[in-house]
Formats: C-alpha cells, sequence, structure tokens
C-alpha cells in the first residue's frame, strides 16, 4: 500500500533526517522493505522502532502547521457525525469529531486537499476548522457511522437463513461476532473495563467510562455459557473451571492496531462474572504533567527518580491510578544505560527495552521469589507490581539498600500509611527509614469538560454546607500560603470554582476523562525521625506537612480552583 501521509516521501525522508531520528542508511532500507511488501515507508520506520505513530503525526503536524487529532482517543457524538453525512466523509477521507460554539472541527486525512476541504464546507454550512488524522483513524472512526451496539446485538441474535429445502430458519448463535461486537464498542466509546454479569432471566453489558458503569446491551440468559467459554479460550483459560477465580489476558486487533484486554473471572450465584480490562498503550505516553502532577510536585519527583539507589512507592486503593503513575515514571528511567527489570501481576503495559517478568505462584514464582531472581540479573531500577507479604517487603528494603531504585506500589490509604505498612510487614524501622525515598498517594477526579467549561462562586446554602465540615476561614489561609489563591481575597465566597455545563462532547455529563490527586511525602530528617520511632501515620502526616507536603485533598482543591476538577468530586474522594 502506498503511503497516505500528506507530505512527500522526500520531505518526510529529510525531516526525519535532520532531526536525527533515523540515518539515510535506515531510510533506505526502509525503503526497499516497504517497496517489496507494497506498504508505506512509514508504516517500516514504525515497525522497526524509529518512531511512533503519534510522533510522526505530530512531527507532520508541526511542519505542516495544522493540528494533530487521534481519533481513537476521541469520543465522538453521533449527533455531530451526522453533520456529514457518511458518503462524503469517505469521498473526502473526512471525519467530523467537535462542535464547540459555531464551529464544527473536522479531521482530514489529506489537510492540504483544498477541493475536499471546500466539498465539506459547502455541505456543512458552518464555520469549519481542519485537522490532520492518520488514515487508520479515519477508517476506524468511518465504522461509529454503523454503530449501536444494541441494535447490532439483536441483528446478531434474530438474523434468519433460508435453507436449501426453502425453509427459514435462525443461524447459530454467532458468540464469535458478538465478543467482536462488544470489544469494538468498549473501544469506540473508550470504556476502561466491561462487565459481563449473569443475572436469572438475561446477560447483562455493562461499560466503565470515566470511573463510572453504564448498561449498554442485554442478552438472553441462554447465551451465558457460550460467552464466558468464548472469553475463556481467548485467554487461554479452563473452559471446564467454574468454581474458582481465573485470571488471563489476550489481544485482538481493530484496523490493524492491537489492543491488549486482561481478563477476570468469578464465581458468582447466578453464573460467572468477567471484567475485561482495555490495556491502552496510552499511559506509554504520559508525562507526569498529564497525569496530574502539579508543577511541585514534577520537580519533586524528578529530583528523587535522579537517586540511583533506594524505594519509590506508589499507594491508593484499587483503580486509583497507581500503574498508570508507575509505568510514566519507569519511562522517564527508561534509557540504554540501566538495566530495568519487573515482575507484575499481571503485565499490563508491554514496554521496550524492559525485562518484564509476570507471576505465576502454580509454578512457584511469586513476588518474593522472582524479586530473588531478578537481584541476579544485574538490574539497577527493579519493579515490583505490589508488595504484598512480610517477605516481598523485607526483600525490596534489602534491594533498595544495596544499590538497586526500587519501584512498587501498597495498600494504604494515605502516603503517611506507607511507612507504618512497612514495619507491620516486618521491615526494621531504621531500615524503612534509610530505604525510603518517597511515597506518592493518589486518587482519581473526573476532569470537567473543557468545550463547557464555566466559573461560578459558591452560593451560601453551599458555604454554610462546607462550614459545618470545614473551617473556611483557617482553610482559605492555608491556600494562600501554599499559593492556591491571591493573597488579596478577603473571604471563601470570593474564590472562584468551575464545572461543566454539559455538552455534546462530555455527553451532557460535564466531565470528560479524569485526572489524578495527590500527595508526595518526601522522606526528610523529620519524617525519616517518625519512623526510625516508629510513630503513628498521624504523627509521620503532621511531619511531612510541615515540611511543605501538599495533601490529597489539598492538590484536589487546587486542581478545582484551577478549573481541571469540580470541588464536588474533590469532597467526594475525600470520603473515600
Amino acid at each position: 500500500m502506498a503511503s497516505s501521509l500528506p507530505i512527500s516521501q522526500e520531505d518526510l525522508k529529510n525531516t526525519l533526517i535532520d532531526l536525527k531520528v533515523i540515518k539515510k542508511a535506515d531510510w533506505d532500507a526502509a525503503t526497499n522493505n516497504a517497496r517489496r511488501r507494497r506498504r508505506g515507508v512509514e508504516e517500516v520506520l514504525i515497525e522497526r522502532g524509529f518512531l511512533n505513530e503519534r510522533y510522526l503525526y505530530e512531527l507532520i503536524s508541526n511542519k505542516l502547521d495544522v493540528p494533530y487529532v487521534n481519533l481513537r482517543k476521541r469520543k465522538i457524538d453521533p449527533k455531530i457525525l451526522t453533520t456529514i453525512e457518511e458518503g462524503l466523509a469517505n469521498e473526502a477521507h473526512a471525519i467530523p469529531f467537535s462542535l464547540e460554539g459555531k464551529t464544527l472541527k473536522v479531521a482530514f486525512v489529506d489537510p492540504l486537499d483544498k477541493k475536499k476541504i471546500a466539498l465539506v464546507k459547502k455541505a456543512t454550512k458552518k464555520k469549519m476548522e481542519v485537522f490532520m488524522t492518520s488514515y487508520k483513524n479515519y477508517l476506524f472512526a468511518t465504522r461509529l457511522y454503523e454503530k449501536n451496539i444494541k441494535k447490532e446485538l439483536s441483528d446478531m441474535l434474530n438474523t434468519e437463513v433460508v435453507s436449501k429445502d426453502g425453509k427459514v430458519s435462525k443461524i447459530e448463535i454467532p458468540v464469535i461476532k458478538i465478543i467482536d461486537a462488544i470489544l469494538e464498542y468498549a473501544i469506540f466509546e473508550q470504556a476502561s473495563d466491561i462487565h459481563i454479569e449473569a443475572l436469572p432471566d438475561a446477560v447483562v453489558i455493562r461499560f466503565r467510562v470515566d470511573g463510572d458503569l453504564h448498561d449498554k446491551a442485554e442478552l438472553p440468559a441462554s447465551m451465558h455459557d457460550a460467552l464466558l467459554a468464548r472469553i475463556k479460550i481467548l485467554a487461554n483459560l479452563r473452559i471446564d473451571e467454574h468454581r474458582v477465580p481465573q485470571d488471563g489476558r489476550f489481544s485482538f486487533k481493530i484496523e490493524d492496531e492491537e489492543e491488549s484486554v486482561r481478563v477476570s473471572i468469578i464465581p458468582a450465584f447466578y453464573g460467572e462474572k468477567v471484567v475485561m480490562r482495555l490495556m491502552t498503550d496510552e499511559a506509554q505516553n504520559f508525562t507526569l504533567e498529564d497525569i496530574g502532577f502539579s508543577e511541585k510536585n514534577v520537580k519533586i519527583m524528578e529530583r528523587q527518580i535522579k537517586k540511583p539507589f533506594g524505594m519509590i512507592l506508589v499507594v491508593g486503593p484499587t483503580g486509583s491510578g497507581k500503574t498508570t503513575t508507575l509505568y510514566t515514571v519507569l519511562n522517564m528511567l527508561n534509557t540504554e544505560l540501566v538495566n530495568i527489570c519487573t515482575i507484575e501481576d499481571p503485565i499490563e503495559y508491554g514496554v521496550h527495552r524492559i525485562n518484564q517478568t509476570q507471576v505465576n505462584e502454580k509454578a512457584g514464582y511469586t513476588f518474593a521469589t522472582g524479586l530473588r531472581s531478578l537481584l541476579r540479573q544485574d538490574p539497577d531500577i527493579i519493579m515490583i507490581g505490589e508488595i504484598r507479604d512480610k517477605e516481598t517487603a523485607q526483600i525490596s528494603v534489602r534491594a533498595g539498600l544495596t544499590g538497586h531504585l526500587v519501584l512498587s506500589t501498597l495498600h494504604t490509604n494515605n502516603a503517611s500509611g506507607a511507612p507504618p505498612r512497612l514495619l507491620d510487614m516486618g521491615v526494621e524501622p531504621f531500615l524503612a527509614a534509610s530505604t525510603l525515598n518517597v511515597v506518592v498517594a493518589q486518587r482519581l477526579v473526573r476532569r470537567i469538560c473543557i468545550a463547557c467549561i464555566e466559573s461560578f462562586h459558591l452560593s451560601k446554602e453551599a458555604l454554610t454546607s462546607l462550614s459545618k465540615e470545614f473551617d473556611l476561614e483557617e482553610m482559605l489561609q492555608r491556600f494562600k500560603v501554599l499559593g492556591f489563591a491571591e493573597k488579596k481575597i478577603k473571604s471563601f465566597d470570593k474564590l472562584s470554582f468551575y464545572k461543566g455545563k454539559g455538552c455534546s462532547r462530555c455527553g451532557d455529563s460535564g466531565y470528560k476523562k479524569r485526572v489524578a490527586v495527590m500527595e508526595i511525602l518526601e522522606n526528610k530528617d523529620d519524617v525519616q525521625a517518625s519512623i526510625i520511632r516508629n510513630a503513628s501515620s498521624g504523627e509521620i502526616n503532621k511531619a511531612a506537612k510541615a515540611q511543605g507536603m501538599v495533601t490529597i485533598f489539598e492538590d484536589g482543591m487546587q486542581k478545582a480552583l484551577l478549573g481541571l476538577t469540580t470541588i464536588e468530586e474533590v469532597l467526594r474522594i475525600r470520603k473515600e
């Protein structure tokens, strides 16, 4: 297949060579390979690891001065999609993806084709902003014209065929197509998890989008066993086992893009329950700022990850984004100068040039035994998926003490709870105090949709309600000390907060995607002294705040004042 890029091959070659992404010999080898396989040269360069698709299109976007949009990462409202009819979208290779005010945002495969742009503009009769997208993204988005999960699943179940003798009969239940359709819809809606739950009279399909679960479809109860069998086959699990939990993973492709799925199955009253987590590779491209680190916290983490040994812990409940934070830090550390080894349960993202291993308890490969093996692999940096037991905790601390940088997660509610938890696991206080570099505690809150954001001041009723729980005057003074609020503000009611009105882009929810709120405990002198004397988490928290730590709640309030999230979201996570 010829290249679908909107710039010439010569321009692409010169740009990549000038930026020292490739050498001329690399280009010549990739060109010969592409010609032989009838593919675009850029596809070969991506395959060979010189760059990724996102970097390539952002580079071209900068060169053409046309913004790039990844349609696979956008949730497109069906109403916006209908502003350009399907036939015209196919002719112009264009997809409308957002309407802001009276301006329609349209992604073109070739944003330099003036005829196609004029054609779309004439048809929509709207003010238009042109974006660039990849051909694969365009193909992915065109399928949304046909998508309606309830209708599609219903059509599959009610399809009839005419046999040779002229009789009409229903075809065999197309389980493979149904599972494929469910997975595709989940990708289209940017779901993080798919739940398949058995009820007495139905099987319910639910998607988790931006942290909230939504019912999407119901299938006949008689289909439950067939659906489970198909998922177990995909995930290489035992199809004859129904009494114990099982975990696995598999991959599938949509428009040549590979997606990974982590599967968890547990026995339930009406039949086995399935949760499939969609493992997007987006986390591999995040920066600390992307996931929610404030400017102050970014500086702390950059300082801490430069240390050649010690321990970095990320804590919080399940679903708080700990793994994403760990992988973001790992990618910052991932250079040719270091050997990074991991032991995970399971491996959530495959990372180039990191030696990743997975727990296999049946084979005797646990976190503790795996960690011992990794220490014989000459590692500079070790990532442990989770510290769950005494043995793993003790080996991890010793590894951090003997010249390795150790990254891991722990289940505690806040940063100051991590040191006492390690001591509970049998780690000596002086070892924990010497090894622990930093603890990051976090939660996830929903982001305000930037397309419909508006500011407001808290009402008298809201202020009265808040004052029953907080000393608002004291809180305002604390915000001034931390730099969250201007010193000229005299009272809490003068602070501006934000919310989303609700629009087509966010499905009228006022929210789109999520961001982490966090606290970072640095193991400085006062905190270290508290750990050595086996102080409570409350005492450690007090010492950390005295040395400048911003708590999760305070970080959340800063994000509420900056318009990243709402005060309601911050109050919600405070109660967790």
